[in-house]
């Protein structure tokens, strides 16, 4: 209690101190009513809380007994506690049997002198400081003064503490959800490690069973070429008529059995084909190619005269030689004639035309006609195997739906890819980019440097064992630590996070935009920057695998500026620096130096 000769601005301060030294909600608000009771004499004093236009209590004391909570009211049910509220002001009842602004209420008949003092923080009433004495006039204007100081204080103090709860709600309330949000973490990684063991499990059977598949083919079709030769080799020597003279039915019916056996023969020939590039024992050799001899003899080896086409055939003056499979490269240029001749008319054109990129260091090659062409969204079926996009019975064009897809096996082999564009009944156009200097006869990769804390991480993930050589051989030289992998369906290994994933692809985009959906939703690596090199190429390709996580989508052989942006995906790594310059080997890719 507030002595006369005490200084009230003193008490204040030792009060305000009081107040401040605690920001537990529970401690202050009793405190509260301890320090009032230094500074003003009453009965009893309770702290109603503000919330919205409810009074509800705090804390209460009193010299009396506390037999009941004090009971939770609204703001206008009572005269003189909305007077102090609306006006921000202390109130003052000295008699409440006089006052008319008293309002009794259950618990109050003790009461005749009445005193509310507004807690206002920040200019926002928080409260009520309801002080009671059972004496009329007991409070009087210094005690309302007085009050009213102290409710400053008071309110200050009452809304840090309650900062201070709300803060203290917020961290219990993070750590909680961090708790759990690790639970989940460590529960999501529990069921990627599951599903990814299960899906390689699922993959090495399927690869098993591929495996198997392609070595029955290849067994099968060696067993069937055997009896197959000679069958040929003595229908010729009948035709010939070594054996005595042949009428004509005999002639044609042994022409139909020639035909039909060359054409089986054919067949047994493309399926291992494909039986071989898929397990990986076909084996490119790499030779001098005379190009001009070579698409000259592959012209007169597939134009039918009477079909009366017109035939174009251009070649680029430098394009003199190449380091290729000459047999292979013989084949898809074979295969692409083959196909024009067959789907143009009698008196339609085809052409070839021969060119050299200088900036790929690659001959194209582009086959066009003018034939029936292909609708945009059968194009990518082309180059399953075994597809026939008229599967009809009385199909109009023979074949067996396997030549676009060795076509495209063997480009893929050679490091170069292949572009589709066509036209219903327009015609169509096939582009064939080979590396100039391919290295097709080696096949182990230059040793992984020891690679410094600063050197670039890449994994290529490929299908083909060796189309990315001549890339990786560059990647190599430009001081990146780099990493080759068979591409599979179980997204990348677990190993450290790489600075740049390569995807060496050379199947339709449908193979392609699952590919990067398994990187980007299923692997803990998905972060990482994604490069596509591709060896199929046709319309809304490069747009699809940009909107499937793609940083960028290039088309094999690699040009020069093409690996300078790749090498720059890189620089993401704060630790990685490349070399301020690097010639890659002279090995049919090409040779940059850094600016």
């Amino acid at each position: 209690m507030l002595t006369g000769q005490q200084d009230l601005s003193e008490v204040l301060l030792e009060v305000a101190h009081a107040l401040t030294a605690n920001l537990d909600l529970p401690v202050v608000l009793p405190t509260i009513l301890e320090q009032l009771a230094r500074l003003v004499d009453y009965d009893s004093a309770s702290i109603m809380l503000l919330e919205g236009d409810w009074l509800r209590p705090g804390a209460q004391r009193s010299i009396f007994p506390i037999n009941s909570t004090p009971l939770t009211l609204q703001v206008h049910e009572l005269a003189h506690v909305e007077a102090a509220i609306t006006t921000r002001q202390p109130v003052l009842i000295e008699d409440t049997a006089q006052d008319p602004r008293w309002q009794p209420r259950p618990g109050s008949s003790t009461i005749r002198c009445w005193l509310g003092a507004p807690l206002i923080a920040h200019e926002r009433v928080v409260g009520l400081l309801n002080i009671s004495h059972h004496m009329p006039g007991h409070f009087d204007q210094t005690s309302m003064q007085t009050a009213g100081a102290f409710a400053a204080f008071a309110a200050i103090a009452l809304n840090n503490a309650a900062l201070h709860q709300q803060l203290q709600d917020e961290l219990t309330e993070r750590t909680r959800a961090e708790a759990q949000l690790r639970e989940e973490r460590a529960r999501l990684a529990e069921r990627v490690q599951e599903q990814t063991a299960a899906l390689r499990a699922a993959n090495q059977e399927m690869m098993q069973a591929s495996r198997m598949k392609d070595e029955f083919l290849a067994a099968m079709s060696h067993e069937l070429r055997t009896p197959l030769n000679p069958i040929i080799n003595m229908t010729e020597i009948l035709l010939e008529g070594t054996y005595g003279a042949l009428n004509e039915h005999q002639r044609r019916a042994l022409s139909m059995v020639a035909a039909g056996s060359k054409r089986l023969l054919s067949l047994i020939s493309d399926v291992l084909d494909v039986a071989r590039i898929e397990s990986g024992k076909l084996q490119l050799l790499a030779q001098e190619v005379d190009i001009d001899h070579l698409c000259r003899s592959c012209l007169e080896r597939t134009i039918l005269p009477e079909k009366k086409q017109h035939v174009a055939y251009t070649i680029a003056p430098e394009a003199t030689t190449m380091i290729a499979d000459e047999h292979r490269l013989r084949q898809i240029l074979t295969n692409l004639l083959s196909n024009a001749v067959k789907f143009t008319a009698e008196g339609g054109a085809i052409g070839l035309d021969v060119q050299c990129e200088e900036e790929r260091s690659c001959v194209t090659f582009t086959v066009w006609d003018n034939g029936i062409g292909i609708d945009e969204g059968d194009l990518h079926r082309l180059f399953y195997p075994f597809v026939q996009l008229d599967s009809s019975l009385s199909r109009r064009y023979e074949g067996t739906g396997l030549g676009l897809t060795i076509v495209l096996r063997l480009v893929a082999l050679h490091g170069g890819s292949l572009e589709v564009t066509s036209n219903k009944g327009q015609g169509s156009r096939f582009i064939v980019r080979l590396p100039r200097q391919a290295v097709l006869d080696e096949i182990s990769r230059p040793p992984t440097p020891s690679s410094a804390p600063s050197s670039p991480a890449v994994l290529v993930l490929t299908a083909l064992d060796r189309t990315s050589d001549l890339f990786v051989r560059n990647l190599h030289a430009a001081g990146c630590a780099v990493e080759v992998i068979m591409q599979s369906t179980d997204g990348l290994p677990a190993r450290a996070l790489p600075d740049l994933i390569v995807v060496d692809h050379h199947l339709p985009a449908k193979n392609l935009l699952q590919t990067l959906h398994n990187i980007r939703q299923n692997d803990l690596r998905s972060a990482a920057p994604i490069v596509v090199l591709t060896a199929l190429h046709m319309a809304g390709d490069q747009e699809a695998a940009l909107a499937a996580g793609a940083s960028a989508y290039f088309l094999k052989p690699v040009a020069h500026h093409e690996f300078e942006q790749l090498l720059a995906l890189c620089d993401h790594h704060p630790n990685n620096t490349l070399p301020s310059s690097f010639t890659a080997p002279d090995a049919g890719g090409f040779s940059t130096t850094g600016d």
